[in-house]
């Protein structure tokens, strides 16, 4: 036998490194889809949260939207 690989050998190999890539490939898309629905859950979560405080504290949301609103109008205003 010589040093250098056979055709079926390497064919067989790039078979098995195909495999390979297409499991990474698919344990990326499955983590990916994982990750992104925790990111959906801790929004919604923070939403909610937010939206608690706001219907139970409305006099200081809606002074502090008029405070960013003032802070916005000063810095965007042209002299």
């Amino acid at each position: 036998m010589s040093d250098q690989a056979q055709p079926d050998d390497l064919a067989a190999q790039l078979r098995r490194l195909q495999a390979d890539l297409d499991a990474i490939k698919e344990t990326l898309k499955q983590t990916g889809k994982r990750e992104a629905q925790s990111a959906l859950r801790d929004a919604q979560s923070a939403m909610s949260s937010a939206e608690a405080y706001a219907r139970a504290n409305p006099n200081a949301v809606i002074a502090g939207a008029v405070g960013v609103g003032v802070l916005l109008g000063l810095l965007l205003r042209r002299h």
